[in-house]
């Protein structure tokens, strides 16, 4: 209306006053309408005269009486502005009630022409004629809005889509073929980032040709003049049409090598997820602006999609991940024994600490004929599942062949030939030490395979140690053990340890150490504390040491003091 009457023309002053009164009239037409009325369409007629301005507006509300004048209402009051507004700027006003609808009438005079002007500057035909032209351009208007309302109502589907858990390929697929039919396309290709963003995979694509391969995200790597590549490379999107073709290396060449459309990048928090390339089967017609935005926003959407479906999968592995290690670490604990032997005279007890959820430290204590004791300490290569199951095995075979136990060092060979083909094929191998403990002669004899040499004191003298040490156990299947005999003096300790325990770094980055060790064990020994004491002041200087830095490997020890 108002663009109506700019071509009358009318001045700045009138056409805003007009604004005003129709913006308040249809206002009101349109928020009391009845129910009934709310289906119907209002009506606005605008007459054009020599000397006023008439506009009729057909209402379907119950109608109201007309004052003579309308007062303006309280500071306080919502309503009664409008009608007080347009009385105020019309010079004349009805409201004529019927029965199934009601007609505002407003009527204001025209201004004078300017002097000099000639009479009928702008005629009616020409009026017309802009009034056309704008018929016209809000037509055009129109359809547009029809296309943005379309593309809309699919973007709400697809984003309720999003919150659906399913495949990410027939997610993709299925609203891809929505996207073509949106926006006037022919095809479309979608390539994906692998989890380790090296190479884009085919994911999706409407062309019948074979494009079942990847293309190679590293810097060193020729496009080959791929617009998908060009357009994951430089971040943004990659054009094609009749000025600027696809390149005769480029995959989609061959398939569609007269096309126009656009590569478009998929990012999520910053982090490439694919690249969608949409096309029509023509070089001279293009996309529209509106058609690129609901391109880019699909191709945003599913790169959040994506992003999510990979995040609910890790998340799951993740889930899977540490029931399976919870299970796992179960097991290795029950490695470890809920009680040791005791010896007469000699106390045993042991310490471990896992530096994960699941580790490869193993220690045991085995009674032989009620008097002697096997002590055992070993630490399978790695961490997690696979040290677990390794540190099982080992158990296992451990004591399958008790008559083996008073000969450490041949208990050791077999125990290599045993394992030898598994550990070498797992490319893993074990540090083990066996120590027999006879309290009869009080003499113990120790093999080592690959382990740290155990630590021998007593009050008022200092810690030495003792034992041979071979290759770790599945380096060389034909290894042979032996074994080294010592005497076990009155008030001895022993401590078996693994490495994790001379390892152990404080904030600073201080290795406690073998000297470390027997430092705090001198210590101990001095104050004669039994097997548990023992074990129960090294886990305090292990942490006191190690303070609030976490460990890097696991931590096992086994004592033997005198009672």
């Amino acid at each position: 209306m108002r663009q109506f009457l700019a071509a009358v023309p009318l001045p700045e002053d009138d056409l805003h006053a007009w604004e005003l009164m129709v913006t308040e009239a249809a206002n009101n037409a349109a928020e009391y309408a009845t129910e009934a009325g709310r289906q119907l369409t209002n009506r606005l007629e605008v007459f054009c005269r020599e000397r006023e301005i008439e506009v009729r507006l057909t209402d379907h509300t119950s109608g109201f009486d007309m004052p003579a004048q309308a007062e303006l209402p309280s500071v306080d009051s919502e309503k009664g502005r409008g009608l007080f507004l347009i009385q105020s700027l019309a010079d004349e006003v009805e409201y004529l009630r019927g029965r199934a609808e009601n007609c505002m009438v407003i009527r204001k005079k025209r201004p004078a022409p300017a002097a000099g002007a000639p009479p009928g500057t702008t005629s009616a035909v020409d009026v017309g004629s802009r009034f056309i032209g704008d018929e016209q351009t809000l037509q055009a208007m129109t359809e547009e809005l029809a296309s943005c309302y379309e593309s809309l109502s699919a973007i709400f589907r697809f984003s309720s889509a999003l919150n659906q858990p399913q495949p990410t390929e027939e997610f993709a697929a299925t609203w891809m073929l929505e996207l073509l039919a949106i926006v006037e396309a022919d095809w479309y290709v979608l390539r994906l980032a692998d989890p380790g963003g090296k190479e884009l995979r085919l994911s999706a694509s409407s062309l019948p040709g074979n494009l079942d391969f990847a293309l190679s995200l590293l810097p060193d790597a020729s496009s080959t003049g791929s617009v998908e590549l060009r357009s994951a490379q430089s971040r943004q999107d990659v054009w094609f049409d009749a000025s600027a073709p696809l390149m005769l290396g480029d995959p989609l060449s061959h398939l569609v090598r007269h096309s126009n459309g656009l590569a478009h990048p998929i990012f999520a928090e910053g982090v490439l997820v694919g690249v969608l390339t949409v096309g029509r089967l023509s070089t001279d017609a293009p996309f529209k602006a509106g058609q690129v935005n609901v391109i880019q926003t699909f191709a945003d959407f599913l790169g959040i999609q994506i992003s999510n479906a990979r995040f609910r999968a890790d998340h799951l592995q993740a889930q899977l991940m540490a029931r399976e290690l919870q299970i796992a670490s179960n097991l290795q604990r029950s490695l470890l024994p809920e009680k040791l032997p005791q010896m007469p005279g000699f106390g045993v007890a042991g310490y471990y600490h896992s530096a994960r959820q699941v580790g490869g430290d193993f220690y045991d204590a085995i009674a032989v004929d009620g008097q002697g004791l096997l002590l055992v300490i070993a630490d399978v290569m790695g961490k997690g599942v696979p040290a677990a199951m390794f540190a099982t095995i080992f158990r296992s075979h451990l004591h399958a062949r008790l008559d083996l136990v008073k000969r450490p060092g041949e208990f050791l060979t077999w125990l290599n030939r045993s394992l030898f083909s598994d550990l070498d094929r797992m490319e893993m191998f074990i540090t083990a030490q066996l120590v027999y403990v006879d309290p009869t002669t009080r003499r113990f004899q120790v093999a080592g395979a690959g382990h740290c040499p155990l630590l021998m004191t007593s009050p008022g003298g200092s810690p030495i140690e003792v034992g041979n040490t071979g290759f770790p156990l599945g380096i060389m299947f034909d290894t042979r053990y032996s074994e080294e005999v010592r005497d076990l003096p009155a008030d001895a300790r022993l401590l078996l340890f693994t490495d994790g325990v001379t390892d152990t770094e404080n904030a600073g980055e201080e290795m406690l150490g073998t000297e470390g060790l027997k430092q705090n064990l001198q210590l101990i020994a001095n104050r004669r504390c039994n097997a548990a004491q023992t074990v129960q002041e090294m886990a305090i200087m292990l942490q006191t040491f190690q303070g609030k830095k976490p460990a890097t490997d696991d931590q096992a020890f086994l004592a033997l003091a005198s009672e």
